[in-house]
């Protein structure tokens, strides 16, 4: 996402508006309240009416953000749009001071609308995962601080049998993915996480050779790349591209939630 494109597609309050109707509503306008399409938009003199509508059968008032992340705010939409672009962009995630700073919010305000952004962002579409699929599972949470009488105990168990919570997740080749925490990690639960976010018929799952995933291979096409054996890559085989999304994952952690 290119901020300069987004100044410059959406200079004002009016330009996003009117994007917005036109990806909400296809220029067809209707009431979020009954459904009616028989609305008309009220004058725009009056300030903080700029694409207010009216529904003549319930007789209500409304905007295109109706029901959206931007219902009621008082902050610009542009603001809104280049928050959208700058968290989409931050590799290492974005802190509440940080978004603060670069649109001039108030740091509280700033929190609230990366709150907004990312609830929006965590809600599960209709669409299922399809093709080459990539599953692994890790571990998050920060390194236990060692010091006093601690400092010379063993080091912190890694992997599988840690303390830490356990993440897995299931990515698309060139789309999207799918990440939940595991409440364990057996071969039936990975089977129902599977079977929620993938479209079994039509897909190849790639795995390490965690057992776990077995119980997955015989409902679908399944891959086992030979971590232990040292082999990572055979032809098409690989789990890169969901281990490059944990380490962003982590990355988040060490960059600004401090989980070291």
């Amino acid at each position: 996402m290119d901020l300069l494109k987004v100044m410059q597609t959406f200079p004002t309050q009016e330009h996003c508006i009117a994007y917005l109707e036109r990806l909400r509503w296809r220029n067809k306008p209707y009431c979020p309240h009954c459904g009616s399409i028989s609305v008309g938009r009220r004058e725009e003199h009056e300030i903080g009416r700029i694409g207010r509508y009216n529904c003549h059968d319930c007789h209500a008032t409304f905007k295109v953000t109706c029901g959206t992340i931007f219902h009621g705010t008082k902050i610009p939409l542009q603001k809104w749009f280049l928050a959208i672009c700058l968290i989409g962009n931050a590799k290492k995630s974005l802190s509440s001071h940080q978004l603060a700073r670069d649109l001039d919010l108030n740091q509280k305000t700033a929190w609230r609308i990366i709150m907004c952004i990312r609830a929006e962002m965590a809600k599960k579409g209709g669409t299922l995962l399809q093709g080459i699929i990539e599953a692994d599972e890790t571990y998050i949470g920060g390194k236990p601080r060692k010091h006093g009488k601690y400092k010379d105990t063993e080091p912190t168990k890694r992997g599988r049998g840690t303390k830490k919570t356990p993440v897995i997740g299931a990515v698309q080749r060139g789309g999207k993915v799918v990440a939940q925490v595991a409440k364990r990690l057996s071969g039936r639960a990975i089977l129902e996480f599977i079977q929620s976010a993938v479209n079994l018929k039509d897909s190849e799952l790639i795995t390490d050779e965690f057992k776990a995933y077995k119980l997955v291979g015989q409902h679908m096409k399944h891959a086992v790349v030979k971590h232990r054996e040292g082999q990572y890559v055979d032809e098409d085989a690989h789990t890169n591209t969901i281990e490059g999304f944990w380490s962003l994952i982590k990355r988040a952690g060490y960059g600004q939630h401090c989980c070291r």
